[in-house]
């Protein structure tokens, strides 16, 4: 018989491997939702918010959301002008409960947040209240997770790249106004710069303007402007996702030959009907939001509307995770 000394130690052992599994779960794994164009300060962007809120009560523990991230468009119709602008209660702070919804929310900006002329009020919001869940680093900026790997011999699970698309934009006057004039060509070079530099399992861009879509503005020159710039260094560099907003609707895109999986998620408080059909495989012109979770060896994501229904759902394998397979 085995003395209670011994058991002791085996559960003292078992429990031991069972928080370091769960934290290296922790360390190789994410959960995070995205949604755009949610600015209106409504009804329909409250509905979003609680099914957002909904999403994330039903999802705890080890599969908690971790973060959420805003596709630009965060005030209509202008913008906020200062960091003080009463629309940062009634359109962020108190829209998304603190309280069921803690985690950061890290956001780009997009057409609509230009049009005051004060674009970095919504950069310096971010330093003026470093407590609040908005997390705006700059125009362009990365975020890596784990955001520190246990040593240097590790590669990260995924870098997020947060770009400024409107940026890109000459014939608008807003940017024209701009103080710094080479901004387009500073995030470009630093874009390329990083995804070539990028060593994670997977690479994310986030953005307010998709390259393809079936909505109203899926043939628009500056959107078609953005495939001639940006494809060439999503294929090169393969990245993996190209999560963007501006059509306000729902959107899963699979571009036959492209490494890149393009969603838009810009149903967050907006909608408008499907104007092209010319990109498959799912298009719904429904409110609501898009959560993905991924690992080591896929990514997984789904649609769900405000009545917390899915209405779609995917999976991608990683290009690692395929490898393997194959030599198997």
């Amino acid at each position: 018989m085995r003395s209670i000394s011994n058991l002791k130690w085996q559960a003292t052992v078992g429990l031991l491997c069972a928080f370091l599994t769960s934290s290296l779960f922790a360390a190789d794994s994410l959960h995070f939702v995205a949604l755009g164009d949610t600015g209106s300060g409504g009804p329909d962007q409250k509905k979003v918010a609680e099914a957002i809120a909904k999403y994330a009560e039903t999802n705890k523990g080890s599969n908690a959301v971790d973060f959420v991230l805003l596709l630009g468009d965060n005030f209509y119709s202008d913008g906020v002008k200062t960091v003080d602008d009463p629309q940062w209660q009634d359109k962020f702070e108190k829209m998304y409960d603190a309280k069921r919804l803690p985690m950061p929310f890290y956001v780009v900006l997009g057409n609509h947040d230009w049009r005051n002329d004060a674009p970095d009020a919504e950069l310096e919001y971010s330093k003026v209240h470093p407590d609040s869940r908005w997390k705006m680093d700059g125009h362009f900026f990365k975020r890596q997770f784990p955001s520190k790997p246990d040593n240097t011999n590790t590669a990260p699970l995924v870098d997020f790249f947060f770009i400024d698309t409107e940026a890109w934009n000459t014939k608008s006057p807003h940017i024209s106004a701009y103080p710094d004039k080479h901004l387009g060509d500073k995030q470009m070079a630093w874009l390329e710069n990083e995804l070539k530099a990028s060593r994670a399992k997977w690479k994310i861009a986030v953005a307010h303007h998709p390259l393809y879509s079936n909505g109203e503005h899926g043939h628009d020159a500056q959107v078609l402007e953005l495939r001639k710039r940006l494809e060439p260094l999503f294929k090169r560099y393969g990245v993996n996702a190209f999560i963007t907003g501006h059509d306000h609707d729902l959107e899963r895109i699979e571009v036959p030959g492209h490494p890149t999986l393009f969603l838009i998620s810009g149903a967050g408080s907006k909608l408008r009907k499907q104007t092209y059909d010319e990109w498959k495989p799912f298009y719904a012109s429904q409110l609501g939001f898009l959560a993905v979770e991924l690992d080591e060896k896929e990514m997984r994501g789904e649609f769900q509307n405000v009545d917390n229904q899915v209405i779609d759902v995917w999976k991608r394998i990683s290009t690692a995770a395929s490898q393997a397979t194959v030599r198997k």
